[in-house]
């Protein structure tokens, strides 16, 4: 062992007496700086999967899905948002990027766009969670990101409305940046990326917005879709 293995080894050993670190949705102790443990990460690559159409959104357009909005992936989600984590958020996109299979649905021509948030929630979040997970499935797929839309508007969190108020909720809170070459959208499919769908208001609304870039084809594609019961 050289002496810096030795001295990593050591840091480590300090950093596990004197700052615990715990897995963050089970709370199992982890080793120093690990804030996922393996038995939940191996729970995770379990529940995504390729890219899954769904067809129980409001949507006009094509809406896929990496995975249920079960417990664990929505423990992680949860805790991304309103812990918030930065650090977990990159543990579950590299999980999704590792095993969502993206390439399957994303291709070299494609332009990325995340759902925007709001200027005064990503200063106290630190981060917009959509912005990181579709610049990395850029990446991953080899194609175009552009942060196309802002949001002129902060809202309510669409978790706090309910179906009927969703809509309504997002009326003129998303807009086109003036600063685009709207002709390097056109006949292109643009696809839209957000980490959760349930009725897909906001999916739509951002999707209305996109419509007037003249493009090929617009998609969406969110890490966890939470599915209607049928009654």
């Amino acid at each position: 062992m050289g002496l810096r293995d030795l001295f990593i080894g050591l840091l480590k050993d300090f950093g596990s007496a004197f700052l615990p670190y715990a897995c963050h949705r089970c709370k199992v102790s982890t080793d120093f700086g690990i804030v996922f443990c393996a038995d939940c990460h191996e729970k995770l690559v379990t529940a995504l999967h390729p890219p899954r159409l769904i067809d129980d959104t409001r949507c006009d357009f094509a809406v896929y899905t990496l995975s249920s909005y079960n417990s664990l992936v929505a423990d992680m989600i949860r805790i991304i948002k309103y812990r918030p984590s930065a650090k977990l958020l990159k543990v579950l996109t590299a999980a999704c990027q590792k095993h969502g299979d993206l390439k399957s649905l994303i291709k070299h021509d494609d332009i990325i766009i995340p759902v925007p948030m709001h200027c005064q929630r990503q200063s106290q979040r630190g981060f917009n969670q959509a912005e990181y997970l579709a610049k990395n499935f850029a990446q991953t797929g080899s194609c175009h990101f552009s942060p196309a839309l802002l949001r002129t508007r902060a809202t309510r969190p669409q978790a706090d409305c309910s179906e009927e108020e969703r809509r309504d909720n997002l009326e003129n809170a998303f807009t086109l940046d003036k600063k685009l070459q709207q002709n390097a959208f056109a006949k292109k499919r643009l696809i839209l990326v957000d980490d959760v769908a349930t009725t897909g208001s906001t999916l739509q609304i951002c999707a209305d917005q996109l419509k007037r870039l003249k493009p090929a084809e617009i998609s969406a594609l969110v890490v966890a879709h939470s599915y209607k019961i049928a009654v």
